[in-house]
């Protein structure tokens, strides 16, 4: 009873020390870590910023109210931020509060459904590997900052997963719960959708292959349609909010497309690109462990515990053959491997174990480097990068450049800009860059051609200033060497460079 005893309070230490580390990963330094620089994040909090202050379901620029582009990421991030917004103001550390408590949210999935199929230390390892697992620049706490929808989709994915292995085991008002976890996945970023219905599709198929654990076509219908009812509704939702609140100007981008641009990417030279990343990153040898899991494990284990192991391989099978390569949508990759990897590790541990049992010498040099390796390598080198990483110093340069134009610049004076975070810091309406620099930057990443047509200068554009920064490189509307010739630097900040067009080639 004793040996009990101290097994439930060493259990209750080791729990409480990971509450502590991962609500310290998930908060601390918010504003300052990951740098407010990314386009999706500026891009959607200038937004939200308009949400509240406008009552529009739209962006306002210099052209006016125009369309908010079909945001993948969904309402179960967009609403809590909105509301905060609304009672105490625009504000980069309230929106990235929000993704901080849905981290712990994804954190504690990630616990609930391990701690179900294995034991609890294996889920505490498992949430640790969650956190910090893939590369320290795109991991999940970095992810989890970031106001993205990834993190959030993955932890009601993992609810939705634990929830499903339960209805599986007969338990009432579980697929109910578990469809409903899918759906705010869903909700959170729509791309996981066609994914977990894949999945389910596939765990399905393979039960009546081998006829072995058979799956009733209701546990797999339920769940695909509840992903389908919201990401339908949330899809149709924004289209009939922003025909209502925004006029479209400029060239006319068809959603469809632009979606399609970006998840269906049909090119040799993409997927060796993709391959390649993966393997510069270490996750091929994390998709072993997945393998491992979904294949040699327990060749007759049951679909709730083969779920994640196969959305894994559903994923890459995507990423690698049709996607457009980007880093993030890689994510999911990693971070549930790395969960996966905890469970190989304690399989490999238990036959460790059983090795030392003969008290060879050879066998105990073997655990003693496998100890070495999980706590040396394994753990504590990215757990180190990851909290360097989160003392690094804010970066205050957007504001600094938004305080500069709003004192400077007068208010109907045209300002090209990419850089949404500046836009979100300050009052002036700037003038964006065109869709179609994306498109054909987007055209180029996949070896595609893509002409911009309707605006080819700043002269289309009626506008004297630039705002030089990480989109205006990326998409080269005006190129550096144009800058040089054409433009007067007018203030510079951080990455931040305002330009104004000369005098004499002044429209």
């Amino acid at each position: 009873m004793n040996e009990a005893l101290y097994a439930r309070k060493g259990f209750s230490v080791q729990f409480f020390v990971l509450v502590i580390l991962t609500t310290f990963l998930a908060f601390y330094n918010l504003a300052g870590y990951p740098a407010f620089t990314a386009l999706d994040e500026g891009f959607r909090l200038y937004f939200i910023r308009d949400v509240v202050q406008h009552r529009r379901w739209a962006i306002l620029t210099q052209e006016g109210f125009q369309a908010y582009w079909r945001d993948s990421t969904g309402p179960v991030v967009l609403l809590p931020i909105m509301a905060l917004f609304q009672l105490f103001g625009p504000s980069l550390l309230l929106a990235r509060s929000v993704m901080a408590v849905l981290l712990l949210i994804s954190a504690g999935a990630v616990y609930l459904y391990t701690n179900y199929w294995y034991s609890h230390r294996v889920a505490l390892l498992a949430t640790l590997l969650f956190l910090i697992g893939g590369p320290e620049w795109l991991n999940s706490v970095t992810m989890g900052r970031w106001v993205y929808g990834e993190v959030p989709a993955l932890g009601f994915f993992l609810l939705g997963c634990w929830q499903w292995s339960q209805a599986l085991a007969g338990r009432r008002g579980a697929l109910a719960l578990a469809s409903g976890a899918f759906a705010l996945a869903v909700l959170a970023k729509d791309l996981i959708a066609p994914m977990i219905i894949m999945a389910l599709l596939v765990l399905y198929g393979a039960s009546a292959v081998r006829a072995v654990d058979r799956l009733s076509f209701r546990y797999i219908l339920w769940p695909s349609l509840a992903c389908l009812v919201a990401c339908i509704a949330w899809s149709w939702f924004q289209s009939y909010a922003s025909s209502v609140s925004a006029m479209v100007v400029g060239s006319h981008n068809d959603i469809v497309q632009l979606s399609l641009s970006r998840i269906v990417v049909l090119s040799l030279h993409s997927c060796m690109q993709n391959l390649k990343f993966l393997r510069d990153n270490d996750v091929l040898l994390l998709l072993l462990c997945v393998v491992y899991m979904a294949f040699l494990r327990q060749p007759s284990d049951k679909p709730g515990r083969l779920i994640v192991p196969v959305f894994v391989l559903v994923w890459t099978f995507w990423y690698v053959f049709f996607s457009i390569g980007w880093p993030r949508y890689a994510y999911p990759i990693w971070a549930l491997s790395s969960m996966l990897l905890a469970v190989a590790l304690a399989d490999l541990w238990k036959w460790i174990k059983r090795l030392m049992e003969a008290q060879y010498f050879i066998h105990q040099a073997a655990s003693i480097m496998f100890i070495t390796l999980l706590f040396g390598f394994i753990i504590m080198w990215p757990l180190q990068n990851t909290i360097r990483r989160l003392f690094e110093p804010a970066d205050d340069a957007a504001r600094i450049m938004a305080l500069y134009i709003d004192t400077y610049i007068p208010p109907n004076d045209r300002i090209v800009s990419g850089q949404w975070e500046v836009h979100f810091y300050g009052k002036h309406l700037f003038v964006p860059i065109p869709d179609e620099y994306y498109n054909a930057k987007i055209a180029a990443q996949t070896h595609r051609s893509f002409q911009v047509s309707h605006f080819r200068t700043m002269h289309d554009l009626n506008a004297m200033y630039i705002l030089d920064g990480s989109e205006n490189r990326a998409t080269e509307m005006v190129s550096p060497v144009e800058l040089m010739r054409n433009y007067d630097i007018v203030f510079a900040a951080g990455e931040y460079c305002l330009y104004r067009l000369r005098p004499q080639r002044a429209p």
